[in-house]
């Protein structure tokens, strides 16, 4: 029961560290190590997620204030594009939504990856079906991965 459990947090929050764990050191299965990782995976992408907005949403009221336009009516201050605005917008452009959520559990985190997805796609509503999606194909992956390592590899040897 420990080692489930460890296996959910873990994999809630570093995806990718958790199979060597599950897998060569807790003995777990094929199909054992997709499912407990895919519970880890997915409750991280949802707390993560609302974690997130509570952020942005405590950002925007803390650190973004609306100037006093004419008569007393607040207006929007007017955006700046910097470096590293520019650079956002080009990831977005360049990968969008599907290639954020493929990179997710493989490159970044999940709280990182589930940051992006909810800060620059609010409005897309099958954002979690991607990330969900891509957790899925990566856990498969990894998994069928690191059974075979041992025999693919270190027998070898």
């Amino acid at each position: 029961m420990v080692q489930i459990i460890l296996t959910v947090i873990l994999s809630s929050v570093k995806f990718a560290m958790t199979f060597p764990l599950v897998i060569l050191e807790f003995q777990f299965g094929f199909f054992k190590t997709v499912f407990w990782t895919n519970v880890g995976g997915i409750a991280g992408i949802y707390f993560f997620a609302y974690l997130s907005q509570m952020l942005i949403n405590w950002w925007n009221r803390t650190f973004r204030p609306k100037k006093k336009g004419k008569a007393g009516k607040s207006r929007e201050p007017k955006k700046v594009f910097t470096r590293k605005n520019r650079r956002i917008v080009r990831i977005k452009q360049r990968y969008g939504l599907i290639g954020i959520a493929a990179s997710t559990p493989f490159l970044l985190s999940i709280p990182v990856g589930t940051f992006l997805v909810v800060r620059y796609y609010r409005n897309v509503k099958t954002r979690f079906i991607y990330l969900i999606a891509s957790n899925v194909v990566w856990s498969v992956i990894y998994t069928g991965f690191y059974m075979f390592w041992d025999d693919l590899v270190l027998k070898r040897i």
